[in-house]
């Protein structure tokens, strides 16, 4: 009898430490803004690397994931003690066709606002590029509707690994609460009111250069 609550009191005792998701909420939203954000790499002219990607509402930013299929990865990697609904677990997606059809539903980055050119590898196409005042970053930015994720995990967890290259480093991102996307209804580019709320200012750029260190 010993031998056997000694065994239940451990699985208590190590069941929320392996299971790392604490909260997990699906959100509808209308009128967000998403933000993916390029810094410039300094050792190579005319080219950026990735930086943060935040989604604003409720006058908050959360950093991002614009990707449905992380979804699944964080559940199957992160375990959890909370109710997740059935649907996060598989999405309706066909990566090349949704590509071809310039088809966002379940990921942002098939669409015309911010999508990544299979054709020319390394290159972001987009009429919604900006910059801010002063600043150095070049800014990805459209309003966004449809539904997302909120995460809440126990510790913070490695969002984007970073990178160290003999031309840059990049620090990893790590965030204990972040949004994935599940579902995009319409995306849109920003009001006047918008981009000014944002202080951002559009650029004529229809394209940024991203190195990618192997």
């Amino acid at each position: 009898m010993l031998r056997y609550t000694l065994l239940l009191l451990w699985s208590l005792a190590v069941a929320p430490v392996q299971a790392q998701i604490s909260q997990c909420e699906v959100i509808n939203l209308t009128d967000a803004i998403v933000v993916s954000e390029y810094l410039p790499c300094s050792r190579i002219d005319s080219f950026y690397i990735e930086g943060n990607h935040y989604i604003y509402f409720d006058g908050r930013a959360i950093p991002f994931k614009t990707n449905a299929s992380f979804n699944k990865f964080i559940i199957d990697h992160f375990k959890s003690n909370v109710y997740i609904p059935e649907c996060l677990y598989t999405i309706d997606e066909d990566p090349i066709l949704d590509y071809l059809l310039y088809d966002y539903t379940y990921n942002l980055y098939n669409s015309k606002f911010e999508r990544r050119n299979l054709e020319k590898k390394g290159r972001i196409d987009s009429n919604d590029i900006y910059m801010r005042k002063d600043g150095q970053k070049l800014y990805v930015a459209y309003a966004f509707d449809g539904e997302i994720v909120m995460y809440k995990m126990r510790k913070k967890i490695i969002l984007h690994k970073g990178f160290n290259d003999s031309l840059i480093e990049k620090k990893p991102i790590r965030s204990s609460r972040f949004a994935v996307l599940k579902k995009a209804r319409l995306l849109r580019s920003l009001t006047i009111e918008e981009s000014n709320l944002m202080k951002l200012e559009k650029k004529e750029n229809s394209s940024i250069f991203v190195f990618r260190p192997e």
